[in-house]
């Protein structure tokens, strides 16, 4: 029976006239053309965007350089003690990401035990294109706490 099955299959092509329906359904849809420089189509929710650092809600645990697959993440942090409270906090000295290298994978998002999260990877952002190479593959604690949603150096750039 299964090779009976197969044979109608070839001879009837059912897996070409159901590729050809999706592309018959998308023909007539109403097309949208968007400005892109000017006008931007946002990303939808579950869009990986670039990374973002609250570094006032992170307790310095290193748990998402830790689980970063690929070593990506470099936490360094010193205890220094409070002259208010007398308690020993840590401070964290440098929190940076080799961009090169990641592949956005959200495992340190997932690693991160404090809530709401510190480190999150939906902030929309996917203009991370540069026209020099080596720009923009390092970043730094500074520019993960404010990265917006449209970076400043694509307007600098252009202009």
């Amino acid at each position: 029976m299964s090779a009976l099955k197969q044979f109608l299959d070839r001879l009837l092509l059912l897996d070409l006239f159901a590729g050809l329906a999706v592309t018959g359904r998308h023909l007539f849809r109403r097309k949208v053309t968007v400005q892109y420089p000017e006008d931007r189509l946002e990303p939808a929710d579950r869009f990986r965007g670039m990374l973002r650092l609250d570094s006032e809600r992170c307790i310095k645990c290193t748990l998402c350089a830790r689980d970063c697959p690929l070593d990506i993440i470099y936490i360094d942090w010193h205890q220094e003690t409070n002259p208010e409270t007398g308690k020993k906090e840590k401070v964290l000295d440098r929190f940076d990401i080799d961009i090169q290298r990641c592949m956005f994978c959200g495992l340190c998002e997932e690693a991160c035990p404090t809530e709401p999260k510190s480190i999150w990877l939906t902030t929309k952002t996917y203009e991370l294109a540069s026209y020099d190479r080596w720009q923009n593959l390092y970043v730094t604690m500074e520019q993960l706490e404010s990265w917006r949603v449209r970076p400043s150096y694509t307007d600098e750039e252009v202009a």
